[in-house]
């Protein structure tokens, strides 16, 4: 979204190609993890057993990928594109030693591309990423979205994936506490179609093949959506 790429060329490098990566987890192996995450979900007493819980997976997760096979994983999903910093830019993962989110930011002193291995670091599916020797996995183990890391905007547009995977910190009451202090929203859900090959493919977001078919639907949406989104920035 904030590439200086071309649209054809985005697209001819992150959607219309030839997948060749590993995937890290088959579909019912991540229907197995999803069972755990619920099961957390009915026996967690706090948020910080909730996200203790996770972060337990998170230890117990092998690697079978070198951190550099990770990282250059990272950098082709990238295509031709080199992330860097920018004042706005906030990266979200959570810290295993305290069961805390982290935002990493410019003035962090991390590397963009080890800021999201961290922040992607499914627990149950990539291992732990050790940053100045503390320990991060999936920022969405606090929240899915986190809408609320930013703190000066009076508009916000929040993408939620729709997952069906349940956190301590809703987002309906992230999005009210938001709006309660003066900020305007509009969440964007995905539309049936993407739900539907979500689904089909067992809620598995990082089978790569999966990319196509959710990218054609989610450019329908968007066409429709446009509009809608539009009236927020005005």
């Amino acid at each position: 979204m904030t590439s200086n790429k071309d649209w054809n060329t985005i697209w001819k490098e992150q959607i219309d190609k030839t997948f060749t990566e590993i995937t890290p987890i088959s579909d019912i192996e991540m229907d197995e993890l999803f069972n755990k995450f619920n099961e957390i979900e009915r026996t967690a007493s706090s948020a910080k057993e909730w996200i203790e819980a996770h972060g337990k997976i998170s230890k117990e997760t092998a690697a079978f990928l070198s951190n550099e096979e990770r990282q250059l994983m990272i950098k082709e999903r990238l295509g031709s594109d080199r992330p860097s910093w920018n004042s706005k830019l906030r990266i979200v993962a959570t810290n295993i030693e305290t069961a805390e989110r982290a935002v990493f930011t410019q003035d962090s002193g991390v590397s963009i591309l080890d800021a999201l291995q961290a922040s992607s670091a499914l627990q149950g599916v990539w291992p732990p990423v050790e940053i100045n020797g503390k320990h991060y996995f999936d920022g969405g183990s606090y929240s899915m979205e986190n809408p609320d890391v930013v703190t000066d905007a009076t508009k916000m547009l929040v993408l939620s994936t729709g997952l069906p995977v349940a956190v301590p910190y809703k987002l309906e009451s992230l999005l009210t506490n938001l709006e309660n202090n003066g900020c305007e929203t509009k969440l964007i859900l995905p539309s049936t179609e993407v739900m539907a090959i979500l689904k089909a493919f067992h809620f598995n977001t990082v089978e790569a093949k999966i990319r196509p078919s959710v990218a054609n639907a989610g450019y329908i949406q968007g066409q429709k959506d446009a509009e809608t989104i539009s009236k927020l920035w005005k």
